[in-house]
C-alpha cells in the first residue's frame, strides 16, 4: 500500500524530460484538441509535426473519438505548458499498447474508466494512427 501511495504522491513528469518522440506527440494532440475546440484547421502545422497528412487526419479523428468517450473533459496542457496532465501519460501508454499490438493491456488501462464500445473505437483509433504515424518515419 505504501508503494501505491508513494506512486500517486510523485509528480507527472515534464515535457522536455520525455523523449522527443512522446513530447510531438503529446504537443501535436494538444494542438488537435484545441484546434476542434475553436474551429480551427490546423492540419498543416500538425502535418510538419507528424511528418504528413495522414498522421495529421488521424491524431485529429483519434482526438475527437477520445472526447466524445472520455467521462470527463479529457485534460490537456496549454501547447506552450511544459507540465504534463495524467490524461496526457495516458495518452502515451495507449498509443505505446497499441503500438505493440497490445490489446490486454489497453483495456487493462482503461477498461475502469471506458465502456466497451468507446473502448473498441479508442483502440481502433489509436491503431490507426500508430499505422499512419508509423508509415511517415519508415
Amino acid at each position: 500500500m505504501v508503494e501505491i501511495l508513494e506512486k500517486l504522491a510523485m509528480p507527472l513528469p515534464d515535457i522536455r524530460a520525455l523523449p522527443s518522440v512522446e513530447a510531438r506527440l503529446i504537443i501535436a494532440f494538444r494542438l488537435a484538441v484545441a484546434a476542434s475546440q475553436n474551429d480551427y484547421d490546423c492540419r498543416d502545422q500538425l502535418s510538419d509535426r507528424l511528418g504528413g497528412n495522414r498522421a495529421a487526419t488521424r491524431i485529429m479523428i483519434l482526438a475527437e473519438t477520445i472526447g466524445f468517450a472520455w467521462p470527463e473533459p479529457f485534460q490537456i496542457g496549454r501547447p506552450c505548458c511544459s507540465l504534463t496532465t495524467p490524461d496526457e501519460i495516458w495518452l502515451i501508454a495507449a498509443i505505446r499498447l497499441a503500438a505493440c499490438e497490445n490489446r490486454p493491456g489497453f483495456d487493462g488501462l482503461s477498461c475502469e474508466m471506458i465502456g466497451g464500445d468507446a473502448r473498441e473505437r479508442i483502440y481502433n483509433d489509436l491503431r490507426g494512427f500508430v499505422a499512419a504515424y508509423s508509415g511517415t518515419r519508415g
